[in-house]
Formats: C-alpha cells, structure tokens, sequence
C-alpha cells in the first residue's frame, strides 16, 4: 500500500465532497436541520455528503473500516487493521448559519498510528493534506507551523465543547487566565480547520474538551507533519484520541498551556 497514491485519490475525493456541500448551501433547507443533543446538529447535507463520501474509500481500500460521524456505514470492529475516520461536514453549525469555516475531513489509521489526513475547508478552497514521514501541504504549499514561543505573541483559538455543563467552569477558567495575556482569543467553530490553521502557523494554540477521533483525527496529523504537537490535557501523546481532551500547539507552546490547563481544572 503506497501512502502517497492514497493520498492523491483521497484529496480528489475531499475537493468533490467539499465541492458538493458548497453547491447545497446556495439553496439550503433549514427545515430539515436536526437535533443530535443539546445545541449539536446534523443536516441532510451531513449524511449524504458522508454516504458518498464511503462509497468511494470502499473502491480504495476495500477491505478497510469506518469510524464515521453520522454512522451511515457500519462501524469498524477490533480485528480491523486499516480504518477511515470521517467528518463529512466538521462546523455543521457554522453551515448551517452560512459562516465559515466548514470542512470536509478524511484520516486512514491502522492499529498503531493516523497515516494519513486531509482536510478540505469549502469557503476558503483550501485543501490540507499530509501523510506520515511526507510532509503536510496547503493546496501543494508545504507547511510549517509558528515560531512563537512567547505567549503574549500566541493567536489561541478555544473549542466550546456542547456538553457545557460539564465544561462550562473550564472554559471561563481558560479565558480568564488568557484574556489580556496573549495576542487575542477566538473560536471558529470547526476542530479541524483550527488544526489546521496552526499547522500552517495562523495560529498558535487550539484546545478543546469533549471532542471525537473525526473532529481531530485528520488535522492531527496534518499538524504532527508540519512540526505541531498534540495532547491531551495531562500531556499524554498516546491518549488525545480517544480521552475528549485536545491540546494542539506549535510544540513552543506546549509546556506553558499544559500549566495554564491545570490551573484551570482546579
């Protein structure tokens, strides 16, 4: 299986899909939005983006599973070696009021590590894609994140997590803490354009709780190419995936974000 011959296919792939959901929001059916859980959303644009989305990976790799947002394809199982991790539409609610940034978002994993990600954000036309050992690219630019190592000089970008009960403490924590202390706080409402944007050094620092593998997955590893770092919030490595906590940084920023978490997990 050669990395780069998937990846080519796969950036074909995102660019339709993400063409495909720009065409449908020019006239798009607000009526038939649903409700997931409290303030989370799916569309008909998420689901048939998604359907067409695993009809095509199946062609590429067809003994490969699915971890997929709208569950529109069986999910993978533990013998799986190679599995998709898709987000048809990550920023459902930024498409859903006509704001950007939304995108599409393709990782493949095996058993031990993403091999590949790319990211289609629809607005911009920017298509983010990298592949373990190769790199990570902005519409065949290659990138590199800041050199910030400054956190008064640090863009930081914070993911507000829907189960807001639970983080709501947290999160005014952090933005006390960082409010008047770096260059300015925002939010964008789609994990993996924010990934993406400090792998192309735009930002610095994203966070966010209570996150999934496809809101993160393919971003991950468009970052890790482009000499990021990711965690979760006790700096482990291994366990941002699965543990809903994501911390994302320059790699300079880092140590100093991982204190600010703590101090606000308190």
């Amino acid at each position: 299986m050669r990395l780069e011959n998937i990846l080519e296919e796969v950036k074909v792939l995102a660019a339709e899909a993400g063409e495909f959901i720009a065409e449908q929001r020019l006239n798009f059916d607000t009526s038939k939005v649903e409700t997931k859980h409290s303030h989370d959303y799916v569309s008909y644009v998420d689901k048939e983006c998604e359907r067409r989305i695993v009809a095509r990976l199946k062609e590429i790799i067809p003994e490969a599973g699915f971890i997929t947002e709208e569950n529109t394809v069986e999910q993978k199982t533990e013998s799986t070696e190679y599995y998709w991790i898709v987000d048809p539409l990550d920023g459902t609610t930024n498409f859903i009021h006509d704001l950007a940034p939304y995108c599409v978002s393709i990782a493949l994993r095996n058993n031990q590590e993403i091999l590949l990600g790319v990211v289609y954000e629809v607005t911009r036309k920017e298509l983010y894609s990298a592949a373990k050992g190769f790199g990570a690219y902005l519409n065949g630019i290659k990138l590199q994140v800041s050199g910030i190592s400054n956190l008064d000089e640090a863009l930081v970008m914070i993911g507000y997590p829907y189960n807001a009960d639970a983080w709501r403490e947290f999160c005014l924590n952090m933005t006390r803490q960082l409010y008047g202390r770096c260059a300015s706080i925002r939010s964008n409402g789609s994990a993996e354009t924010e990934l993406c944007y400090l792998a192309a050094g735009k930002i610095d620092v994203y966070f966010e709780s209570f996150i999934q593998p496809w809101d993160v997955a393919a971003g991950a590893c468009i970052l890790k190419e482009a000499g990021g770092k990711i965690s979760d919030y006790a700096g482990g490595d291994d366990k941002w995936e699965n543990g809903h906590q994501v911390i994302a940084t320059n790699g300079l920023l880092h140590e100093s974000m991982l204190k600010e978490i703590q101090k606000a997990m308190l």
